[in-house]
């Protein structure tokens, strides 16, 4: 059993060193797209990606500097980090009282991460709901209802109040290995049914929402918020695999996603002790 576990993570070493410079017109160097940084195995130009689900599409917009996306998924690229994670944006779900009888409902547009490289990351992601009267619910495919929070109203609140304690705000954790889910946010509930306010329901980067808005009621201003994505390598890529010499990293199975789809193997590499830079690339990790 030593032997065979020795020999998966020394023939991991030698496929990710190895695909960095599989398409020799591929720099090491990471590319750029307006304020971000693209780091190996994500690129944007054809061919310089490890896989297709880590394309990234450089667009122009109409504000400012040009913004990258997922191409697979469509979702903006807030950052990326070699630790196996990166920032997007999400869209929001809402729900807005009209006058009369009917009701402006807008859910998210579903992003299904399943067969992706790609997960809701439970350590750094947690849901909320925002809007008095607010039953907000989240579900995960066939699994049904898998969380959500209920925020109430006072006529005592303030509107400037930054705390998420129930009042008017909630939160709550989020389960391991979630690749798919739908925001299910209701109409206003119980005494607070001729509450006027919109109710709002996401995923949410919990770091950012904790610690970088200064209220967090700014959050009902916008359509997306980020959240954070884990990723992983799909150890079915080893036909990459070439001979090379060591370039002082390590690679090992990841904790995992046992939902990555048909991704029945996965692994994330670092760079050994004492060595920084991109694990990778062939000689990415460089002697501090």
């Amino acid at each position: 059993m030593t032997v065979g576990m020795v020999f998966l993570l020394w023939s991991m070493n030698v496929f990710i060193k190895a695909v960095g410079l599989v398409n020799s017109s591929c720099s090491g160097a990471a590319a750029v797209c307006g304020n971000v940084t693209i780091p190996y195995p994500f690129r944007i130009e054809p061919g310089c990606y490890i896989d297709d689900s880590f394309a990234i599409d450089c667009k122009n917009t109409t504000l400012g500097s040009p913004k990258p996306f997922l191409r697979r998924l469509n979702l903006e690229v807030l950052d990326i980090s070699l630790e196996g994670t990166l920032r997007v944006n999400y869209p929001m779900s809402w729900w807005c009282p009209k006058s009369g009888t009917k009701n402006e409902t807008k859910s998210a547009a579903n992003v299904n991460l399943a067969s992706s490289p790609f997960f809701f990351s439970k350590s750094r992601n947690i849901f909320i709901a925002m809007g008095c009267g607010n039953m907000a619910l989240f579900r995960s495919g066939t699994d049904g209802t898998i969380g959500g929070c209920m925020s109430v109203c006072e006529n005592t609140i303030q509107t400037n109040n930054s705390s998420c304690n129930g009042i008017d705000c909630c939160k709550t954790t989020i389960p391991l290995d979630l690749n798919v889910f739908t925001a299910g946010v209701t109409g206003k509930f119980g005494n607070f049914k001729s509450a006027k306010d919109c109710n709002y329901g996401s995923l949410v980067d919990q770091k950012w929402f904790e610690e970088n808005l200064t209220n967090h009621f700014e959050v009902k201003k916008m359509s997306q918020v980020p959240v954070v994505l884990n990723w992983e390598i799909n150890e079915t890529l080893s036909s990459l695999v070439m001979e090379t010499n060591s370039s002082h990293s390590t690679c090992r199975p990841a904790n995992g996603s046992s939902l990555l789809g048909n991704m029945s193997t996965t692994f994330t590499c670092t760079c050994d002790s004492g060595f920084e830079g991109n694990p990778y690339l062939l000689d990415g990790c460089q002697d501090q």
